[in-house]
């Protein structure tokens, strides 16, 4: 009988639907009782990227499976982007695995990298799902780009003191507002990030951030991963020009 690992992941406690930790290992069972396998050990890593080197979990796996005294036949997931969704990464622990002889297998794409056709069929999904993503990568950035060129909100999280009106136009929030404007008030007056964030229960980085962000001023300025070039909307000012030269004039 082989004996094989499993490996499980999900990226955030969101993602509870059909790629839910439960829903992986019973997937995985199941294979393995179908086809003859025991499933020595699992490896869980939660709320972690699969684009993150060192996941705790991960990396005891592949420790376990390179000491020969365990005997482990294979790695087995429920889908290839649950251990990896860089293609390059994913063929460096493929090609670490052939040298210790364990394979790898995947029960959703049906490969097995103890077969030649299973490394070539691997090759091939991996090479097709990094396409897709950077197809949709490349979508994302141009929408963002176009609404931004239109003096549109391009998305991500909405600044303080601001609301979003039809997914697109950023409108002040009058009560958030006030907030920001005592915010600034009392760095003029100097007091201190920490001595302003006790006051709204806000960290000393948040309060610097809200000091240094010119969007209180009326220049929101995008700058995603994801984008080669800024992108900077007008909006409307919550403070004066005056007051935010004034305290960003300031040492920390």
């Amino acid at each position: 009988m082989k004996k094989v690992v499993s490996y499980l992941r999900i990226s955030s406690a969101s993602q509870i639907d059909n790629t839910s930790i439960e829903m992986q290992h019973e997937k995985i069972e199941l294979y393995c009782k179908l086809n003859n396998i025991e499933l020595v050990n699992t490896y869980i890593d939660e709320g972690l990227s699969a684009k993150d080197s060192n996941r705790p979990s991960y990396n005891k796996m592949i420790e376990f499976v390179s000491n020969k005294e365990n005997e482990i036949d294979a790695i087995i997931v429920y889908k290839a982007d649950r251990i990896h969704r860089s293609l390059k990464n994913l063929m460096i622990m493929v090609d670490y695995l052939q040298e210790i002889d364990v394979g790898f297998i995947s029960i959703t794409e049906q490969f097995n990298t103890n077969t030649a056709q299973g490394l070539l069929f691997l090759q091939m999904i991996g090479s097709f799902s990094e396409f897709e993503r950077k197809l949709i990568s490349e979508r994302t950035h141009s929408g963002r780009v176009s609404k931004g060129n239109k003096n549109l909100f391009p998305g991500g999280r909405i600044p303080l003191g601001y609301n979003l009106i039809d997914n697109d136009i950023l409108s002040i929030n009058d009560n958030e507002a006030e907030i920001v404007k005592n915010i600034f008030k009392l760095r003029s007056k100097g007091l201190s990030y920490e001595k302003i964030g006790l006051k709204y229960n806000f960290t000393k980085q948040r309060v610097a951030y809200i000091l240094s962000n010119p969007i209180y001023i009326g220049k929101y300025v995008y700058d995603g991963k994801v984008e080669k070039n800024k992108i900077n909307l007008q909006v409307p000012p919550i403070v004066s020009r005056y007051i935010w030269n004034k305290v960003n004039s300031k040492g920390n």
